[in-house]
């Protein structure tokens, strides 16, 4: 990914005129891609780049919305309102034809990704040290406020193991963690669960973080390489409560 010093947190700035907020009982559904991509607003990060492309269609008996990278790179975001503490665990499917065969997540060089889901955060001051609180001020003079404090992205990596928790190799107010590995499972649809609030606790130690957006994107910008990904039943539940995937 072509990207600025603070490219990991400000890729998820888009501000879309509709907002998902909290809704009745223990699930919250963030995507209904059967009526289309109505909330969500694709968003091109470097005008040099070729933007990845998004599509909703049916995908092996699923609704969902298409990803396809080919030298590009682009996101599909919508600001949310999320309750963390009725609420805290983060369901969606995704598939992959393919991994970024040459991506490498500690490299600026090699930061592509065939499937990222982003997590937009506004975070505690106490989470967010001077030095940093600077270089978002100047973000936000040149980009708006909609930049957020921080971000959890979760990938589809061809590399690191799953688990794998680091920093974003430009910001270290983007957290990368990695929900999927490898090319075995390519071709099928895999369901997710991840506590997103112990997530958030966990990477920023603070348990007062909101979340502000969330985008998904494919990523081949460095590596030139060609991959299509998939996204669907993005939703969130009670800590004891099942994903339900339609």
């Amino acid at each position: 990914m072509h990207k600025s010093a603070l490219i990991g947190i400000v890729i998820i700035m888009a501000a879309s005129p509709t907002m998902v907020t909290a809704q009745s009982g223990s699930v919250q559904r963030i995507s209904n891609f059967a009526s289309g991509t109505a909330g969500w607003r694709s968003v091109k990060i470097d005008k040099k780049v070729p933007a990845t492309k998004f599509t909703a269609k049916r995908i092996q008996g699923v609704s969902a919305i298409e990803a396809y990278a080919r030298k590009s790179m682009a996101l599909l975001t919508r600001p949310v309102t999320v309750n963390l503490a009725e609420t805290p665990i983060l369901c969606w499917r995704w598939r992959v034809d393919d991994v970024v065969r040459t991506a490498n997540i500690a490299k600026k060089s090699g930061d592509d990704q065939a499937a990222r889901i982003y997590i937009g955060l506004d975070l505690p001051n106490s989470a967010i040290s001077l030095g940093t609180r600077a270089k978002l001020a100047l973000a936000r003079s040149r980009g708006g406020n909609a930049i957020p404090d921080g971000a959890i992205n979760y990938v589809w990596d061809n590399r690191f193991p799953v688990g794998t928790a680091r920093n974003n190799v430009y910001t270290k107010q983007a957290k990368v963690i990695v929900a999927q590995s490898g090319a075995a499972q390519a071709g099928r649809w895999v369901n997710e669960r991840r506590n997103l609030a112990t997530d958030i606790e966990k990477q920023f130690k603070t348990g007062r973080a909101k979340v502000t957006s969330i985008a998904i994107s494919s990523d081949t910008d460095n590596s030139g390489e060609t991959v299509t990904a998939a996204f669907a039943d993005i939703h969130l539940v009670a800590a004891n409560g099942k994903c339900q995937y339609r």
